[in-house]
């Protein structure tokens, strides 16, 4: 066995081992211009996001070190949405001139109607393996056919960059609120406090039927912590409430002290200082970074901070967390709600990171993806005639059922002994699970 080492190159990681066969690093995602809404499925409307005739950015391969190359996203053509044809999904509009009625199934009674502008993950049109949304760019791209010497991550899905939007202490105005928030067709993050009267209030099992996550966020929100019992507790309310345990916690008032509590519990704990973060990066998954919107800002109803916060996530290929409170009602903050923001000001930045071409999803979508990326990355390799296994290890508590997308330069990819099939948007979707992956020649 050998191990793999990793160097990181602006907007594409570059993977380098003795040899050439190592897994290559992040392919960039190409740029979009407009969406359609998807087709209803067998049971439940699904709106699905087409994609336009743009032209991607090329993924950046390697064999040896600092080496470019491989195919990235040609110039593109409509993709398939998800969902059988039909009518619009509920309150779906065409957008745009890409996307056309797809033949999968919708997922019954789970999907979200509503209409999109340009392109962008979060309720669009996802793919049928993985379930992750279906990135803005090419949908006619060839599979690679030469001779197999490397595996090519792809950064963020295929999306130029990633922002999650999270909602803490289940706050009041979150609940007046969650039907404009939906509709917006991003999924979000919501870290519950299981000890307030409003985090039994039916609308959080709605969100979470509705493809948001529900988080920790303990269940008295205490800065001084005795030991784990106030965070147990609340994972014990979320698992009975929603059958599924949280696998992300926020620290309250990202307190330091909460951070070795919840090392082994969860997989993520998000904190309260800023920062961004780039594919395979060494950023802590204990102190996850969040944008919180600075005092000031709340009558802002342009959306210009939280703009401004995508832009630097696109521009760079990387990870934007947002943390917020709660929101504005009739100009004012409502009782005990920390620094809300004005609903239309988030809303527009909602739709505005969708556009741009960002993947807006969960905490946990997105954070899997980033260390699942990262465990895949520093797989070790094993030779046996023509094909190569590459072996990885999850972190603790990684939550089941994520895939990576991934390239080559050519052969057939194998899982359980299976070809992993090739997607026309230009990659294969590898199951984290399986913990091991064969680059073979047939």
């Amino acid at each position: 066995m050998k191990h793999i080492a990793v160097s990181l190159l602006p907007f594409a990681l570059i993977f380098a081992a003795c040899s050439s066969d190592a897994p290559g690093g992040d392919g960039a995602a190409g740029a979009t211009s407009g969406s359609q809404a998807g087709s209803p499925g067998a049971a439940g409307a699904h709106a699905g996001g087409g994609a336009p005739n743009a032209a991607g950015a090329p993924a950046t391969t390697a064999g040896a070190a600092n080496s470019s190359g491989g195919a990235g996203n040609t110039a593109g053509a409509p993709a398939t949405t998800a969902g059988a044809g039909g009518a619009p999904g509920s309150g779906g509009t065409h957008a745009g001139t890409g996307g056309t009625g797809g033949t999968g199934a919708g997922t019954a009674g789970s999907s979200m109607g509503g209409a999109s502008t340009g392109t962008g993950g979060g309720a669009g049109a996802t793919s049928t393996v993985s379930h992750l949304p279906v990135p803005p760019g090419a949908g006619n791209v060839s599979q690679p056919s030469g001779t197999p010497t490397k595996i090519t991550t792809v950064a963020w899905a295929g999306f130029k960059g990633a922002v999650s939007f999270s909602f803490d202490d289940s706050n009041q105005s979150q609940i007046d609120n969650y039907a404009a928030l939906n509709a917006l067709g991003g999924h979000y993050t919501f870290f519950m406090w299981t000890g307030k009267t409003q985090a039994s209030n039916a609308i959080w099992k709605t969100a979470f039927n509705d493809g948001h996550e529900i988080g920790n966020h303990t269940k008295s929100h205490s800065d001084t912590p005795s030991g784990d019992g106030d965070i147990t507790a609340a994972t014990t309310f979320i698992s009975s409430a929603f059958n599924k345990p949280p696998y992300v916690f926020a620290a309250p008032s990202g307190k330091e002290v909460y951070v070795d509590l919840v090392k082994g519990l969860f997989f993520i704990n998000r904190m309260v200082s800023d920062g961004l973060v780039a594919p395979n990066d060494n950023t802590d998954p204990w102190h996850l970074p969040t944008y919180i919107p600075p005092q000031g800002t709340a009558a802002d109803t342009s959306g210009s901070n939280f703009k401004s916060e995508v832009d630097g996530a696109v521009s760079g290929n990387k990870w934007r967390t947002v943390c917020v409170h709660g929101f504005l009602e009739n100009g004012n903050a409502l009782s005990g709600e920390y620094q809300p923001v004005n609903l239309t000001g988030i809303s527009t930045g909602i739709s505005y990171a969708k556009t741009q071409g960002a993947w807006v999803d969960t905490i946990s979508a997105v954070g899997s993806y980033w260390l699942g990326e990262k465990s895949f990355n520093a797989a070790t390799s094993m030779t046996s005639g023509t094909d190569k296994t590459y072996t990885w290890t999850l972190p603790a508590n990684f939550p089941p059922g994520h895939y990576i997308r991934v390239t080559t330069d050519g052969g057939v990819l194998k899982q359980g002994g299976t070809a992993i099939p090739w997607d026309s948007h230009g990659y294969y979707e590898v199951s984290l699970d399986a913990k091991s992956v064969t680059l073979s020649a047939q």
